[in-house]
């Protein structure tokens, strides 16, 4: 029984097709399928249902797959420690960032940890919260620092700070002459939100909005700075992106619920190169230090 076999047999088992996953793999179809039946021949088991438009799995296929699986990811998990033992101080490590902190929480940070260790490659995503952790969940990315309440199931999670979150009103709103918003006046405004901010953790953010009636989401602060301006409904935003000369007023929403946790989510069970350590180290030893 070859390696090679093994993701041949996994590709196909996953693409549902000999042509996709000889595609997938680099390999010309016939090689593939040879190298299957061989496989098969070994076993004395027929691992495909090679009947109909797409290859379905068998019983024995069915029990093999996640044994293949777990081959495949212990050899890739002792490669990377390998190549981890024989390093020094370089290395490489892969950041996910939430689009409504990088700009704010990533620079300084980034450039402390690379002042410290130069050779250390550092590659960045951006991404909303809940695509960084189909990131982990997929090793795309090593770690990641998103704001919670997200499902973190299968991660470990370090709390890195707490923002407070602002109601954000343009001048001319009868807001603007409390000092605090309430809850009850959010439950009724037309909300413009950062994608980080969506309908499903709104609530456990601000209990007390329930059906949030929100018009607009995006990514980009300075369009949702801009929409409240223009009088097209309020927002709410966390501590970070607030610019006093956007034209708009920042006010404290009530209650200390209002605020949302930034966090250093990591997946569980994963073997952690020299690099990600150092980085993950880093970083909440940066958090406590500039903790506010």
């Amino acid at each position: 029984m070859e390696i090679h076999q093994l993701r041949y047999f996994r590709a196909v088992a996953e693409c549902h097709s000999f042509t996709r996953a000889a595609k997938r793999e680099h390999v010309s179809q016939p090689s593939l399928s040879h190298q299957i039946m061989k496989l098969e021949d070994e076993l004395g088991a027929k691992l495909f249902n090679r009947k109909g438009v797409e290859i379905g799995l068998t019983n024995f296929g069915e029990a093999f797959l996640p044994k293949a699986i777990a081959i495949l990811c212990q050899l890739q998990e002792a490669e990377r420690e390998i190549r981890d033992l024989v390093e020094t101080e370089s290395g490489h490590v892969t950041l996910g960032v939430s689009l409504t902190l990088s700009p704010y929480f990533l620079p300084r940070l980034l450039a402390g940890f690379l002042k410290q260790h130069p050779s250390i490659q550092v590659q960045l995503k951006e991404e909303c919260a809940t695509a960084l952790l189909d990131c982990l969940r997929a090793e795309t990315v090593d770690l990641a620092i998103m704001p919670l309440p997200v499902s973190i199931e299968g991660m470990s999670a370090t709390e890195l700070m707490k923002e407070r979150l602002f109601a954000v009103v343009n001048t001319d709103h009868p807001f603007q002459e409390g000092d605090q918003v309430t809850l009850n006046h959010l439950s009724h405004a037309a909300l413009l939100l950062l994608n980080d901010i969506h309908c499903d953790a709104l609530p456990a953010l601000v209990p007390g909005i329930v059906q949030p009636h929100i018009i607009f989401q995006t990514a980009c602060v300075l369009t949702i700075l801009n929409m409240v301006k223009a009088g097209l409904g309020i927002s709410i935003m966390p501590m970070m992106p607030i610019n006093e000369d956007a034209g708009c007023r920042f006010i404290p929403i009530e209650g200390e619920a209002a605020s949302r946790t930034i966090a250093l989510l990591e997946l569980q069970g994963r073997y952690q190169t020299r690099a990600h350590r150092l980085l993950a180290r880093f970083v909440r030893s940066y958090s406590r230090e500039n903790a506010t």
